[in-house]
């Protein structure tokens, strides 16, 4: 028998060949991004992470920071505070639920918190009188205050801070996308003021109903009935009531993440280099910054850059070409809050015992809007009380209004108050949050705030699609690390 042929044609080892690949290429691992060299201006919260992120990634990064020191509107104070207390002026809390890529960081880098007992058993003073939580879950108290019965029956059901959401929530489950306010057949309530849409559905004055009239027209400080009816579903989505009782702070003070973050960047972040200008096109990115204010200019090329600062502070840089007329729009008329931080140092927990037990006040006074205690782990009879104040406050004047609207025995354990006034100390830092959208400015400004610009990105508090400062921060930080990440 004539023996077979065991030779491979040159066909066959082709053959063999695209098999043999085709079965390695199962297991090989996917296509790495190409790196990327990113600048990122400002070294907030959500300029730091959003560094991370990228680093983590294995791209190129350097922050720059325009002030001295790290950590934007996250700011813990402990000079000239005694025995180890510590205030956080800026940034002072996070919810306990939601706040997901917050909660990220502070578990991948195992930060202690803890809870923070700030809104329960509030004190409020309302119509001339202090009122406990239970004083206003009341039903005859709740009519007395104006509250229409449709109301009572819903905040008997679900809580008096949740009023407004019997009428917001109408329109809730139209809401899919959370970013996309608009085409849901609701467009024109954009041109609406929230307190006249109330007034439609029926709402009293009490839950915020305002008819606009010749004698009360409505003003640029109104806000969207669409922006509110919206912000409120988001919030929905998310899980989360209007007011959430169940708040956090990291032990020791909040700048505890920022400064992690800090850390494992090193010499990547600048700080004290403050951009004047950035030239951007198709090909890349040229940043201007100086390192003191007499300094020369020096310039670095990027892939991308992240502006991480606030729209008040993008103003003060010149970007070559030019934003377009809808993102400039969006960046000159997004209201951000500004507020003053007031710190008091005591002696005693003086309310301890006293005829209101509680320290949690919202006291209607501009001075001290509202009081509640920090730092009440540090051991010591000394304690640290916090409250928002007036842009422009004075430490006497808060002193005085704390006399005044404290009914309790206070008058020898106040040893000093501290006025810190975010506009003047920290001028890179100014706005913390987004506030409300006037009414007929969403669809002006939605979504192209949030947008980028070619290669020009933007991650920080007010970039997002809530308010929540820390949650609104680091959120648009980790979907811009993403989109570089993915470019």
């Amino acid at each position: 028998m004539k023996k077979q042929s065991t030779s491979l044609t040159r066909r066959d080892l082709l053959k063999a060949s695209a098999v043999t690949l085709l079965a390695s290429s199962v297991n090989l691992p996917a296509a790495q991004p190409a790196k990327k060299r990113v600048i990122v201006i400002g070294a907030g919260i959500g300029g730091l992470s959003c560094a991370y992120d990228l680093m983590e990634r294995g791209h190129d990064v350097t922050v720059l920071e325009g002030s001295r020191r790290v950590g934007g509107h996250v700011k813990t104070i402990r000079e000239p505070l005694a025995d180890g207390l510590y205030a956080d002026v800026g940034a002072e809390q996070f919810l306990k639920h939601g706040y997901k890529a917050y909660w990220h960081w502070v578990k991948k880098f195992d930060l202690p918190w803890m809870d923070y007992p700030k809104r329960n058993d509030m004190y409020s003073f309302m119509r001339g009188k202090w009122r406990t939580d239970a004083d206003l879950a009341d039903a005859k108290l709740q009519r007395e205050f104006g509250y229409n019965e449709r109301e009572v029956a819903y905040m008997q059901a679900h809580g008096f801070k949740e009023v407004q959401r019997l009428y917001l929530g109408l329109h809730a489950a139209k809401f899919k996308d959370e970013t996309q306010p608009f085409g849901l057949g609701l467009d024109e309530l954009d041109q609406v003021t929230l307190g006249d849409w109330l007034a439609e559905q029926g709402a009293s004055a009490s839950a915020g109903a305002r008819r606009t009239t010749k004698e009360k027209p409505a003003t640029e400080g109104d806000v969207s009935a669409l922006y509110r009816i919206w912000q409120d579903a988001v919030v929905q989505m998310r899980g989360l009531p209007i007011f959430s009782r169940e708040v956090c702070r990291l032990k020791g003070g909040n700048d505890l993440l920022t400064d992690t973050f800090a850390r494992h960047l090193g010499d990547r972040v600048r700080k004290n280099c403050r951009v004047s200008a950035v030239a951007h096109d198709a090909a890349g990115c040229t940043v201007t910054f100086a390192e003191a204010p007499e300094a020369p200019p020096q310039t670095l090329k990027a892939d991308y850059v992240v502006f991480s600062v606030s729209p008040m502070v993008i103003a003060g840089i010149a970007v070559t070409p030019a934003f377009p007329a809808n993102k400039q729009y969006a960046l000159t008329h997004t209201p951000m809050d500004m507020y003053s931080r007031v710190v008091l140092q005591t002696k005693t927990p003086f309310w301890k015992g006293d005829h209101i037990p509680s320290i949690n006040l919202i006291t209607g006074d501009r001075h001290m809007t509202y009081v509640w205690e920090m730092a009440e782990e540090v051991p010591g009879e000394r304690r640290i009380l916090m409250g928002y104040g007036q842009v422009a406050d004075e430490p006497a004047a808060v002193l005085a209004a704390f006399r005044k609207f404290y009914p309790g025995k206070q008058q020898e354990t106040l040893e000093q108050a501290i006025v810190h006034q975010w506009w003047k100390e920290e001028p890179l830092a100014v706005g913390c949050e987004r506030t409300g959208f006037p009414f007929g400015k969403l669809a002006q400004v939605w979504p192209h705030l949030i947008r980028p610009v070619g290669r020009l990105h933007f991650a920080g508090a007010a970039y997002d699609t809530l308010r929540f400062g820390q949650d609104a921060a680091t959120l648009s930080a980790r979907r811009t690390a993403e989109a570089i990440n993915g470019a």
